[in-house]
C-alpha cells in the first residue's frame, strides 16, 4: 500500500503498479488515441478529399469546354478565285431551338479590288436553312462586314442537361453576279466560336466538286451538307449533378434531424422549424440555379425537385408532430 498521512484516506497509488503499466502506467492511459476518433480522421480526410475530386474535375471540364469543333483544325486558305466563308458560333438557344452565329468571308487575292480592304465584285453568299433571309450581301468597294444568322436547330430542351440540338444538311454556297447572271466561285466553310457550356461538333457530308458547276442551281445540288450539332457540355452536366446532389441532401437532414427528435434521442429544439422552412424555401433559388435555365416540367422536376419538397415538409410536419409530443407546458411537466 503507498504512504498516507493523518487524516487523509485517499488511497495512494502503488508506485511499483504504476511502473510496471506497459507505456509509462497511468500517464500512457491519458496519452493514447481513442478508438471512436482513430476511425473518424480518416473519415475526415476522405471526404474532403473526394471534394477536392470533385471541385478540380468540375473545374477542368469547364476550362477545356466551350470550343466549336471543326473539320478543319485550323481556318483553310481561300481556294483561288473563291472565299473561305467564316461561321462563328456566338451562342445556343435552347429554348428557341436556334443558334447565333456571325458569317464573315476570307475572300482570295483575286477578289479584292486595288486595295486589300475592298472587293472587286459583289460577292453573295447562300447559308440555308436558316431563320431570315438565306443570301447573305457582301458588297463590293466597302470594307468586310459580319452577318448575323440564325440556324435552326431541332431538340428538346425537356431533357435537361442531355438535351442536344441538331442541324443537318446546312449549305454554303457562295457566288457573284454580272449582267444579273449568277456564277458560283469556290468556296470553303470554316467553322469556329467558343460557347460556354456547350459542345458543338461540326462534321461535312460530300465531297466538294473538283470543277465548280457553271450554274447555281447545280452548285447547291452538289454542294456538300454540314452536320452541325450542340450538346451541353460535360462540365454543364457535372455542376447540374453536383446542384442536384445538394437539394437533395437538404431534406435527408431535416427529416434525420425531424425523426430523431420526434423519438426523443435528441432535445427538442423549437427554433429548429425556422431551418426547416429557410430550406423549403431555398430549393426554388437553388432550382433556378441550374445552368442553362431548364424550364419548369422538365424531368429533373419530376424526379428530385417535386420530391425535394416533399421530403422538405415531411420533415417540418414530423417535427410540429414531435414539438407536439415532448413539448408540454412546464406546470404538467
Amino acid at each position: 500500500m503507498g504512504d498516507t498521512t493523518p487524516g487523509d484516506t485517499t488511497p495512494r497509488a502503488d508506485p511499483v503498479a504504476e511502473s510496471t503499466v506497459p507505456g509509462g502506467g497511468a500517464s500512457a492511459a491519458h496519452t493514447s488515441t481513442p478508438p471512436e476518433r482513430r476511425r473518424t480522421v480518416p473519415r475526415i480526410a476522405a471526404v474532403v478529399a473526394i471534394c477536392v475530386i470533385v471541385y478540380a474535375l468540375v473545374v477542368t471540364l469547364y476550362a477545356a469546354s466551350g470550343a466549336v469543333r471543326s473539320p478543319n483544325p485550323k481556318e483553310p486558305k481561300p481556294p483561288t478565285g473563291g472565299v473561305t466563308v467564316v461561321l462563328s458560333v456566338e451562342s445556343v438557344d435552347a429554348a428557341a431551338q436556334r443558334s447565333d452565329v456571325s458569317v464573315q468571308i476570307d475572300p482570295s487575292e483575286k477578289l479584292y479590288s486595288g486595295n486589300e480592304f475592298a472587293l472587286r465584285h459583289d460577292v453573295h453568299v447562300i447559308v440555308s436553312p436558316i431563320d431570315g433571309e438565306q443570301t447573305l450581301d457582301f458588297p463590293a468597294h466597302s470594307a468586310q462586314t459580319t452577318k448575323p444568322v440564325r440556324i435552326f436547330t431541332d431538340g428538346e430542351i425537356g431533357t435537361w442537361p442531355f438535351d442536344s440540338y441538331h442541324a443537318d444538311e446546312l449549305i454554303v454556297v457562295a457566288y457573284t453576279k454580272s449582267d444579273g447572271v449568277a456564277h458560283p466561285i469556290p468556296a470553303k466553310v470554316w467553322f469556329t466560336g467558343d460557347v460556354p457550356g456547350w459542345r458543338v461538333d461540326v462534321s461535312l457530308k460530300g465531297e466538294v466538286p473538283h470543277a465548280v458547276p457553271s450554274t447555281l442551281v447545280g452548285a447547291v445540288a452538289s454542294a456538300p451538307t454540314i452536320d452541325f450539332r450542340a450538346t451541353r457540355s460535360s462540365s454543364t452536366v457535372a455542376f447540374a449533378f453536383v446542384l442536384l446532389a445538394l437539394l437533395v441532401v437538404m431534406p435527408s437532414l431535416v427529416l434525420f434531424v425531424a425523426i430523431t427528435a420526434f423519438r426523443g434521442k435528441r432535445k427538442l429544439e423549437p427554433s429548429f422549424m425556422g431551418w426547416m422552412g429557410a430550406m423549403l424555401f431555398a430549393t426554388i433559388p437553388l432550382r433556378t440555379f441550374l445552368p442553362g435555365s431548364p424550364p419548369i416540367g422538365s424531368w429533373i422536376d419530376f424526379t428530385v425537385v417535386l420530391w425535394v419538397v416533399v421530403g422538405l415538409v415531411t420533415g417540418l410536419a414530423v417535427y410540429v408532430a414531435a414539438w407536439a409530443r415532448w413539448s408540454l407546458p412546464e406546470a404538467k411537466k
